[in-house]
């Protein structure tokens, strides 16, 4: 089978001159791209990398960045996209299992590649002006540390998983599930040739490979940011040259709420791919208002599985739910119960997915791979069910469940019923431990800009649409809602946030 790379290489013989990266510093052509690739992986190999081993990319994203995960997947070596936001305690929980391994950053991390037993090279020029490969020359600091043991020579990528909710993981993509995974994408989400992504969102995440591979894959552009900037994302758009935008609706909010955000800067976009909504349940609507030329793309992924799901903004003008969406081709979904069978027809249980992408398992986690793969299936943790037509619709983590009195409570259940308040602008529930019930529900909120929020109101808004078991027994009125780099909500903060209100 043809690999991701093999597409790449064949952009650079047919499309030389195309443009493939648009970052802080500089613009480069598929034949920049694939020459940086080939001599980052002749480095790599002259220090010492050999196939199947892991190498961690400590780096900000951008086109240096994206071109060594490439270069490393060319030495036919693993990449690790690393999130630089992790403490050093859970940097080494997450590396260890992967080590031996060697290191790539902008600075020396000495103590970091030390504690780990890793090799370490910088790339101390990756933000500096010139060509792509003058950015990526590598500087060996240590030698490389290699283990045939520890080796996986199908394996192309690992993403980490799990760091914000248990024992961190990486979840082992190999070079075939990458090439039908960005297939799948391109194919999905309609990426062509002529357009160019705007890209803000961490190179650790899944959506590196749902957005930014499946982009190049179909010979497009992807303008990669290093962060999110409301400001940065704002001047590109200003340009006129980006036509499709991702983001997750917690960034994608920030921007449109931003002083400087203007007609003028939704006008070249095509698409806009987002994640899920449920506490902001008017944010389609004003999606459409900011980009009145772009079709709405959602849908329902994770990291060990990618993007299965898709709902466009033209399944949902009748005004009926559809949640999240039909499985895509090649993709299946089932709803089981505890026991893995499957459960009637809208009814909720543990979604179940297949797909011909997806991961292999956990690096050197057997026994979680065992728990998560199951006949060839993975469980998700997600609660959701099928509705008549197909589409699913999530009811939310297992295991943010709430079992107060004996009785199942879904947190995205009350989400719903309270982001309809016209004072709440955003929302998210969660339950706290209860010395009489187990558990109680309890709700952050965040108000309307300039706005306020009257608890006892809510409680009554509550009331007409709830149970009294899922009615929250606190509110908890918010600035914001804390997030995950990823910038998804964060419970486990969030308890902490609010544990001594």
């Amino acid at each position: 089978m043809t690999g991701y790379l093999d597409v790449l290489a064949d952009h650079a013989r047919h499309a030389p001159n195309a443009p493939a990266l648009i970052d802080a510093v500089g613009e480069y052509t598929y034949a920049e791209l694939w020459t940086a690739i080939e001599e980052h992986a002749a480095a790599l190999r002259a220090l010492g990398v050999a196939p199947g081993d892991r190498v961690v990319t400590a780096l900000a994203p951008g086109a240096p960045h994206l071109a060594a995960l490439f270069g490393v997947m060319a030495a036919g070596a693993v990449a690790v996209p690393l999130n630089i936001r992790l403490a050093p305690p859970e940097a080494y929980a997450f590396l260890a299992p992967l080590c031996p391994a060697q290191l790539l950053a902008a600075e020396p991390d000495t103590e970091l590649a030390a504690r780990l037993g890793c090799g370490l090279a910088t790339l101390s020029s990756a933000g500096a002006p010139g060509s792509l490969t003058d950015r990526m020359s590598l500087t060996a600091v240590t030698p490389v540390s290699s283990s045939p043991a520890f080796r996986d020579e199908t394996a192309a990528m690992i993403i980490g998983t799990g760091g914000t909710t248990g024992e961190p993981k990486g979840a082992t993509w190999t070079h075939s599930a990458l090439y039908q995974y960005a297939a799948s994408c391109q194919a999905q989400m309609e990426i062509r040739r002529t357009d160019v992504e705007l890209y803000f969102s961490p190179f650790f995440h899944i959506a590196v490979a749902t957005i930014v591979f499946a982009t190049l894959f179909a010979g497009g552009t992807a303008w990669l940011l290093p962060r999110f900037d409301e400001a940065a994302v704002l001047d590109a758009l200003a340009t006129g040259r980006p036509t499709r935008l991702f983001g997750a609706p917690t960034a994608l909010l920030r921007l449109l709420e931003h002083p400087g955000f203007g007609a003028e800067h939704g006008a070249s976009i095509r698409r806009v791919l987002f994640g899920s909504t449920a506490s902001v349940p008017a944010f389609p609507g004003r999606l459409r208002a900011a980009f009145p030329r772009a079709q709405l793309i959602t849908g329902y992924g994770a990291t060990e599985f990618g993007a299965v799901a898709r709902l466009r903004s033209w399944e949902q003008e009748d005004g009926v739910d559809r949640g999240l969406g039909r499985p895509v081709p090649g993709a299946s979904i089932r709803i089981v119960d505890d026991a893995g069978h499957d459960v009637p027809r809208g009814g909720v249980g543990e979604v179940l997915v297949r797909a011909p992408w997806q991961m292999s398992g956990y690096w050197a986690r057997p026994e979680q791979t065992r728990a998560t793969v199951v006949d060839g299936a993975i469980r998700s943790g997600d609660l959701g069910r099928l509705d008549e037509d197909g589409f699913l619709h999530l009811a939310g983590r297992a295991k943010d469940m709430v079992i107060s009195g004996g009785e199942n409570v879904f947190p995205i259940e009350v989400e719903n019923v309270i982001a309809r308040h016209p004072q709440v602008h955003q929302v998210a529930v969660f339950g706290v431990d209860d010395p009489l019930w187990g558990e109680r529900v309890e709700a952050a909120v965040v108000p309307h800009p300039g706005g306020g929020v009257d608890p006892d109101g809510l409680r009554e808004h509550c009331r007409a649409a709830l149970a009294g078991y899922k009615v929250p027994r606190r509110f908890h009125v918010l600035d914001a809602l804390p997030v995950t780099p990823a910038m998804k909500v964060d419970k486990r903060a969030l308890r902490e946030v609010t544990r001594d209100a």
